[in-house]
């Protein structure tokens, strides 16, 4: 509470605020760096808000048009905000933003988080980002909105797989029975994230389910999105979403596993889990990080090498094929 008092303080005492996510935004990243700006934007703050990548098709209604700063090169902050951020190269080509802000505060509920910042709030027990983003708000005593509480909504919806995963607790539920009694209207934000795919995105995605190999009596399922899925298509690699999870609802897949070819030798990969393995454990053994049932990382190889790597690195959790 020490801190959270300091951060309103510094809120107060700033002028120039940055608001910062991580690189190939998801909906919590999303949700919890349009909530923020949207409590902070009655106090007549300079506001800048920085993503580095495009917004998936599926979270464009929540974020305003031409919002997101393209360039901070030479701009000075009094305090910048950093959210759902587990280390500082996650910020991509916004990564420089702490050497152009006086004082830095990390959000975020990643057990790997590398406490970078000035102040450091790190929750690994909650849900999303924007759950400990909701206490945090509600903490100041201002009014949280309509508008700021969808926000909030769409980030935890989003970060526990619709209430679903295991670090949804109780205590995540009542807040968002009470974000819904702020207003919050979740058919049209369920729509929005969730029943409003593009025909092309189906296709791509029907393209990356049909690529899935099993392997070790098919508890390890891996799948690749390549850029010749995403050119035959025409879609950003963020808007195939929930590979990594469709997988995972194979019986007898115990961790997941989606391959992004970002370049030809620069490959994304996504873990998911269940049961008691610890892919989070995994990712920071290759410089990622994560949660225990939700996890990546990044590697200077092809796919197919990457895929390899992969195999060989799970033989200790499944044995020998």
């Amino acid at each position: 509470m020490n801190d959270v008092k300091k951060i309103f303080d510094l809120i107060n005492n700033s002028h120039n605020i940055c608001i910062v996510g991580h690189k190939a935004p998801d909906g919590d990243c999303i949700g919890s760096v349009m909530a923020l700006y949207s409590f902070l934007k009655p106090l007549k703050k300079n506001l800048t808000v920085c993503i580095d990548g495009i917004i998936p098709f599926n979270y464009r209604d929540f974020v305003h048009e031409g919002i997101i700063a393209e360039d901070i090169s030479g701009d000075e902050f009094d305090l910048v905000f950093i959210l759902d951020c587990s280390d500082v190269e996650r910020l991509g080509k916004f990564r420089t933003v702490l050497d152009s802000s006086k004082v830095s505060v990390c959000i975020d509920h990643h057990k790997t988080n590398e406490s970078y910042a000035t102040i450091n709030i790190i929750e690994p027990s909650m849900s999303s980002t924007g759950e400990l983003l909701y206490d945090i708000l509600k903490a100041s005593g201002q009014e949280i909105t309509r508008e700021t509480a969808t926000y909030i909504y769409v980030a935890i919806l989003t970060d526990t797989g619709k209430f679903s995963y295991s670090s949804t607790s109780s205590e995540t539920h009542r807040k968002a029975a009470e974000l819904i009694e702020l207003g919050v209207d979740v058919a049209v934000v369920d729509n929005a994230v969730y029943n409003s795919k593009p025909s092309n995105v189906v296709k791509a995605f029907i393209e990356c389910i049909g690529s899935v190999e099993l392997y070790y009596e098919n508890r390890l399922g891996i799948a690749s999105i390549t850029q010749g899925t995403l050119e035959r298509n025409n879609v950003d690699m963020g808007d195939i979403d929930g590979v990594a999870e469709f997988i995972r609802e194979i019986r007898e897949v115990e961790v997941s596993c989606v391959l992004k070819e970002y370049e030809e030798r620069l490959t994304k990969v996504s873990l998911r889990s269940k049961n008691d393995i610890d892919v989070s454990s995994v990712s920071v053994k290759f410089g990622g990080g994560g949660h225990a049932k939700a996890a990546g990382f990044e590697i200077a190889d092809t796919v197919e090498n990457t895929e390899k790597l992969i195999i060989d690195t799970f033989k200790e959790y499944f044995g020998e094929q």
